[in-house]
């Protein structure tokens, strides 16, 4: 089942459908000036039989007409069933819009993007494929907040490939806030979109930053717990009963610690909304401000 790190780079592309035309360029693709650019189905099946399904499809409006891009995002060295999937998906995006169309993978991993680069033959004389690969080399290095803000998309691309040392983990905090001035809930994304597609450490050490370094990070956390107390207060009240503030301070712990940027597994969040131990509730609420992680809340 598709994971969170494999299914966030899918939806940048449907977020700013644009930075597909921009990559390729950057790839070395020439595709002719882009006008815009839009999503569009990523359905390669037009009958009802098996459906097969690409990560997600964008179609580029340029000077010389549409251009697609099917964009696949691949975490892994398991390539049989790709070697077949792949050029259909390309070849339907093709008929579909009638249009040029070029394939796209998003691989991470240096040892999966190389398995991804390699030419697929598919049997027919001179009808051969070799995927566009996504390399760090083609994705902008980020580190100016207000190139962030412009284009949040490809600032969680550039987190996803170089983020590490601290320059570019600053230029994470910087850009947040940036994007904050004008919108908080794209702030919010673009930061848990990165924080998702991060490594451990990396992670961490962002927390601590947005802890110390975000002005808006804080503040974000605060308003969502007011709204979130608040909600609960006139919930218990409307209802006048137990149940309804235990359930208004579980609502608010679990707005607290996503502010917080720290995950919450569906079982965890099952256990915190079936709980209608107030005490119980309002400990664990004392401890959101502190803990790394939600195992910790419950230790």
């Amino acid at each position: 089942m598709p994971s969170q790190v494999h299914d966030i780079p899918a939806e940048l592309f449907r977020w700013s459908p644009k930075i597909a035309g921009h990559l390729l360029a950057e790839m070395g693709i020439k595709i002719p000036d882009i006008h815009d650019a839009t999503e569009v189905s990523e359905s390669c099946t037009d009958h009802k039989t098996s459906e097969y399904m690409a990560d997600a499809a964008v179609l580029l409006d340029t000077q010389d007409g549409p251009w697609g891009v099917v964009v696949e995002v691949q975490r892994n060295d398991r390539l049989h069933d790709k070697r077949f999937t792949w050029p259909l998906y390309l070849a339907t995006l093709r008929a579909r819009h009638e249009c040029p169309a070029a394939l796209l993978v998003i691989a991470p991993q240096p040892s999966v993007a190389r398995a991804c680069a390699a030419t697929i033959e598919t049997g027919h004389p001179g009808y051969a494929l070799t995927p566009l690969v996504l390399r760090p080399e083609h994705v902008p290095v980020m580190t100016d907040p207000d190139a962030i803000a412009a284009d949040p998309a490809m600032g969680v691309l550039s987190a996803m490939f170089h983020a590490g040392p601290d320059d570019t983990l600053d230029a994470v905090v910087q850009g947040h806030d940036k994007i904050a001035e004008a919108d908080r809930l794209i702030a919010r994304r673009y930061y848990d979109w990165v924080s998702a597609l991060l490594p451990e450490a990396a992670r961490k050490t962002l927390r601590e930053k947005m802890k110390t370094a975000s002005r808006w990070y804080s503040e974000d956390a605060q308003a969502w717990i007011a709204e979130g107390i608040a909600e609960g207060k006139a919930q218990g009240l409307a209802e006048g009963k137990a149940e309804g503030r235990a359930e208004g301070e579980a609502k608010s712990l679990l707005l607290f610690l996503e502010a917080r940027g720290i995950e919450v597994t569906d079982e965890q969040r099952q256990r915190i909304l079936q709980c209608a131990d107030l005490q119980q509730l309002e400990t664990w609420v004392r401890r959101a401000a502190t803990v790394s992680s939600a195992d910790e809340l419950f230790d």
